[in-house]
Order: structure tokens, then sequence, then C-alpha cells
């Protein structure tokens, strides 16, 4: 599994429930755009740790975190290419 494929298979569930939640506030335009920071609780803090059969390292978390950002404002911001 490329890295590619393992960000994406990590943040689908992550945007699938943000499309939710979305869907549940109705047509209201949020005044910002939702951001998103993961945070890594007690024993997670030291090293990389598993997400099914994903080794999850602060890099690969930080590349999610970048992933998801950039869906979002792509959900909520489109733009144009000329």
């Amino acid at each position: 599994m490329t890295e590619e494929e393992m960000i994406r298979e990590i943040a689908e569930p992550i945007l699938e429930q943000l499309k939710k939640i979305e869907k549940q506030l109705g047509n209201h335009r949020m005044p910002q755009l939702p951001q998103i920071k993961f945070v890594k609780e007690g024993n997670m803090q030291d090293g990389p740790f598993m997400i099914g059969d994903i080794e999850v390292t602060d890099e690969l978390l930080e590349k999610v975190e970048a992933y998801v950002q950039e869906e979002i404002e792509m959900m909520h911001q489109p733009t144009v290419l000329h």
C-alpha cells in the first residue's frame, strides 16, 4: 500500500462523518471552515500507533491532517481552473 493510499484510507471515514454532520446542519452557512487537528492521547504520544494494518507515524498523521483539510476546503470553496 502506498503512502497516498494509506492517507486516503485513514481520511475517508473522517470525511464521511464530516459530510453527515453537515447534512444534519442543513443549509446553514458556517461562519468559517472546520479546521482539523489530531491530538494523540496517553500512550499514543510515544512513537507510531496502528490504525487497522497501517502504522501511523507523526509524519503520516500530519499528511492525513493536510489531506483532510484540503478536502474540506475543496468541498466548501471550489475553485475554477482557467
